[in-house]
């Protein structure tokens, strides 16, 4: 898993930033709207949104309702249950 470059990169660009690893913290397993994670954070939705779309191109958290636009859930995928799991071994 550790030797993996493109997994690397994922753990390294979630680890740059203490808002998206805290976001991947906090999801582990569960479905959120942007305004569940920003309560629980401490951050402004729309700089969740802002940050969930960033975790999207690195396919690490997806969207489980597309079709709608006001309380939409996110999950991670699983590259991003990877890099929780990698993270929370590391801390």
């Amino acid at each position: 898993m550790c030797n993996d470059e493109k997994f690397l990169e994922k753990v390294a660009y979630v680890l740059a930033s203490d808002h998206r690893k805290n976001i991947i913290l906090f999801m582990g397993d569960e479905l959120y709207s942007p305004k569940q994670i920003g309560d629980a954070i401490n951050v402004r939705t729309n700089h969740i949104s802002n940050l969930l779309a960033q975790l999207r191109k690195y396919n690490l958290v997806y969207n489980t309702t597309p079709r709608i636009r006001k309380g939409r859930l996110y999950s991670l995928t699983d590259d991003g249950k990877r890099v929780l799991e990698y993270i929370k071994q590391k801390e």
